[in-house]
């Protein structure tokens, strides 16, 4: 290894001889300057690795010195030699730049134990540094390698989508007889086709879903009101056949007037289908899976779901690491596939500004308590109002919103329509706008429309809302359809002003 290169500074020829001397006893490469103006100019013509000063110098002294060469040279390290009783201290060495200091008069041992402590942290610092970017070319590597990766997933899964969709559909069209008579053998065949293409299409979409995670786009939510009851029980149509060839009873303990929940449907779906397939996996036969609440949150504007099992539970050391992408249990000996769908789970929960926990003990199943937000206002704001503001400010998108109520012109009232008359209305909105903008509305009497159209066009798709509806047969005859609407930034200078005057517009009265 090369020798360190240190330049000795000091104005007295005797003290520079004699720390010369001591240096070079030590095995180091010595150079010497008699005061600082002379050291500046070594230094821009030499290399040197570190620098041995005196403080008290004439012209420039050590302070100016240590300050001049950390600005031009902020590798080099710097000790200090201070006299004994100077009126300066170790601080205001330090803060000026220097890495040490050493006070005079000082022995061999000490200078040894000085410069062999510089030496040390510097090659330290040099090693740090080697070893920090080997690590981010690693990094630089990896993030190349996962963005391949994700790309490949992306692109092979949606590849293989449309073929499997096409066997889907030819499947169930011959088993529902379109392509003649089937005998029970082909049949029973062509069954377990399609049950393992159904596998399939899930596996697919779970990668989907991971590879838009990985690639840090997130899941795409679109929230709409829901009963939790309709939503467990298209989950668990999805899983009828699975549930009874295990002989598993499936149990919902769900009130059906229950208050709805602001949602994405399709995703909570998933959810269920995730939560009760993990049930059917580890729950022996003939066991039993349940669905019930455990009330509301302390603000009372989430409600606590709990899917539970009668099977085998999970291990205390699992337990940690059950939501980890790719996580295999090691205690179970049953396949846990792909280790996402749990890991899936939890994100989609959390796009709801949820949370997720399990509660389980070795041969007593398992409980998975998650949280839902309500249909309230303040989680159509925190769900809704403010990220879609967010992201208008942030494309520089208008941004509006339409409420939509029903006036009783006879009784000079709001009118509240059935729970039946909802489903043709909101079925007749979303025919009216686009996939991206999103139709909320509240039990019986107002409808809420967001979306990233300007003024004028949100009034343009009130009118046509009022028309359709009312003269479409959607409303009882003699119910008004009004609307108004609130636009950004076109009727509010500010986020805050849009906000304010959304949350006089938004209401559940």
């Amino acid at each position: 290894m090369d020798k360190e290169r240190i330049l000795i500074v000091d104005d007295e020829p005797l003290i520079l001889e004699m720390v010369a001397s001591y240096v070079t006893t030590l095995g180091f490469e010595v150079q010497t300057a008699s005061n600082g103006l002379e050291a500046i100019g070594t230094l821009r013509h030499e290399p040197f690795t570190i620098l041995l000063t005196d403080i008290k110098m004439p012209e420039m002294d050590g302070f100016e010195l240590i300050k001049t060469v950390r600005t031009e040279f902020p590798d080099i390290h710097i000790i200090a030699m201070t006299g004994h009783g100077a009126s300066y201290t170790f601080t205001d060495v330090v803060e000026c730049g220097a890495t040490d200091y050493v006070n005079k008069p000082f022995s061999l041992d000490e200078v040894r134990a000085k410069l062999n402590r510089v030496v040390r942290e510097k090659r330290l610092l040099r090693d740090l540094k080697q070893k920090s970017m080997e690590l981010e070319k690693a990094n630089e590597d990896l993030r190349r390698l996962d963005n391949l990766k994700s790309i490949f997933v992306s692109s092979v899964s949606h590849e293989l989508r449309t073929p499997l969709t096409v066997i889907k559909e030819f499947i169930s069209l011959m088993l529902e007889g379109h392509g003649g008579p089937l005998t029970e053998s082909q049949e029973e065949y062509l069954g377990i086709a399609h049950k393992n293409i159904l596998r399939l299409t899930n596996l697919i979409d779970t990668l989907l879903d991971f590879s838009r995670i990985e690639s840090g786009k997130g899941l795409q939510l679109k929230f709409e009101p829901a009963r939790l009851t309709e939503v467990v029980e298209d989950a668990s149509m999805t899983l009828a056949q699975a549930l009874e060839e295990k002989r598993i009873t499936l149990e919902s303990r769900l009130d059906p007037e229950m208050p709805q929940v602001l949602i994405d449907r399709n995703r909570l779906i998933e959810v269920f289908i995730n939560l009760i397939n993990n049930g059917i996996k580890f729950t022996p036969t003939g066991g039993r899976i349940s669905i019930d609440t455990r009330g509301l949150t302390e603000k009372r504007d989430y409600l606590k779901v709990m899917v539970s099992d009668t099977g085998i539970g999970i291990a205390p050391e699992d337990l940690p690491n059950v939501f980890n992408r790719f996580y295999q249990g090691q205690s179970t000996g049953i396949s846990m596939g792909t280790g996402l769908g749990l890991a899936i789970t939890k994100e989609i929960i959390e796009g709801h500004q949820g949370s997720i926990q399990v509660e389980s003990r070795l041969g007593s199943g398992s409980s998975f308590i998650f949280t839902l937000p309500l249909l309230q206002v303040p989680n159509i704001f925190r769900l809704i109002v403010q990220p879609m503001l967010e992201e208008a400010e942030k494309e520089g998108l208008p941004f509006s919103v339409i409420q939509v109520k029903f006036w009783d012109s006879r009784m000079k009232r709001e009118m509240s329509l059935s729970y039946e008359l909802w489903g043709g209305i909101k079925y007749a909105l979303q025919k009216m706008v686009r996939s991206v903008d999103l139709v909320v509305p509240f039990p019986n009497h107002l409808i809420y429309l967001f979306s990233f159209i300007d003024q004028r066009l949100a009034q343009e798709i009130g009118e046509r809302v009022e028309v359709k509806l009312t003269q479409g047969g959607y409303v009882p005859k003699g119910t008004e359809v009004q609307f108004k609407t609130y636009s950004y930034p076109q009727e509010a200078k500010s986020k805050e002003e849009f906000l304010q005057g959304c949350r006089l517009l938004i209401k559940s009265e």
